[in-house]
Parts: structure tokens; C-alpha cells; sequence
């Protein structure tokens, strides 16, 4: 199923010169351009969890300590 966007002249030259030179039709150059701002939106959510649990000392002490345990059994792997 498809349907229509609207989207300013400027917008949709340049998703056509991204198509042209990929030589991909426009709505995957757009289906792309969604995922990589849906991929760098989780990220930037993901550092900013991470900052604010950085920040209560008690959690951030019991992940260092999963995360020291994890590190022994990857060693079990690569064996």
C-alpha cells in the first residue's frame, strides 16, 4: 500500500538526487533516511539513560559489577 506525503519542493529535489545517485527508487532513499534518524534517535536516548544512571552511584555500582562478571564467561567463548 502507498500513499501520499507532502513535502516542500526543496525536500523532494533533494530526496530525488539522492535517488538518482544511488540509483534506488525514492521511497527507499526515504525509507532509509527514516531509519537512520529512528536508529540515531535510539542512540541518543540510550546515552542520555546512560548518563542519568551514571549519575545514582548505587546503580551504576551494580552494573560495573554485572558487567564484571559478564567479562569472565566471554572468555569461555573465544576458548
Amino acid at each position: 500500500m502507498s500513499t501520499t506525503i507532502r513535502v516542500s519542493t526543496d525536500t523532494r529535489d533533494r530526496i530525488a538526487m539522492l535517488a538518482g545517485a544511488s540509483g534506488e527508487p525514492m521511497n527507499a532513499v526515504v525509507d532509509q533516511a527514516l531509519d537512520a534518524l529512528e536508529r540515531r534517535r535510539f542512540f541518543d536516548d540510550l546515552n542520555t539513560r546512560y548518563g542519568e544512571l551514571r549519575q545514582d552511584e548505587q546503580a551504576w555500582s551494580d552494573i560495573e559489577r554485572e558487567r564484571a562478571g559478564e567479562a569472565t564467561s566471554l572468555h569461555d567463548i573465544s576458548r
